[in-house]
């Protein structure tokens, strides 16, 4: 086998070592290792001093503590105590006003409390809490809510209205079985219960 056989036969990486000498002796072969070695070294070295030169964060570094906010001059510290502040006030539970039932055609569908909160009545679960999946019932149709202890039913510009004892009304305070229907039809009614 002659060199130009060895030559193919090794391929690229053999043919760079072959250039290099490798098929001299092994001496040769390991010179050009150590100073591909060295070459690899100097520009690691390189790249992460310009990388402090520039003022980025080395990989080697810790990362440095975010710098402490100027203390206020003119106020007394007392050393050792850390200022805590007044753990907030927990959330007052809305006051329960009484519940509702809602009928479809008689039915009981489910029932409601009323409380502080607002509570939407309508056909589209995006506005509404009482989803009442029938066509006489707007999106957000009517909605049910508290003020100065009293509860109230205020129609929210739907199509067919609500009644209250046979009356279409705006807005009306609800009392002890107050039966409110949405639309004439008198399909859909929700029943108050104090």
């Amino acid at each position: 086998m002659n060199h130009r056989q060895s030559h193919l036969r090794l391929g690229r990486a053999g043919a760079a070592l072959f250039l290099l000498g490798a098929g001299k002796g092994s001496g040769a072969m390991l010179l050009g290792i150590a100073a591909a070695a060295l070459v690899v070294v100097a520009l690691f070295v390189w790249f992460f001093r310009r990388r402090q030169d520039t003022g980025s964060p080395s990989l080697l570094e810790a990362p440095k503590p975010a710098a402490a906010a100027p203390a206020d001059l003119g106020a007394t510290q007392i050393e050792g105590l850390a200022q805590v502040a007044p753990p907030p006030a927990a959330a007052a539970s809305p006051s329960l006003h009484g519940k509702i039932d809602v009928r479809v055609n008689g039915q009981l569908l489910n029932s409601y409390l009323v409380t502080d909160n607002p509570l939407p009545i309508g056909r589209d679960p995006a506005q509404s809490l009482v989803i009442i999946q029938e066509p006489i019932v707007s999106k957000l149709h009517c909605q049910i809510f508290v003020r100065s202890g009293q509860v109230f039913v205020k129609d929210c510009n739907s199509t067919n209205g609500i009644y209250v004892h046979d009356e279409k009304v705006g807005e009306c305070q609800l009392k002890d079985n107050d039966e409110v229907f949405l639309g004439r039809k008198g399909t859909v009614r929700i029943i108050y219960h104090p």
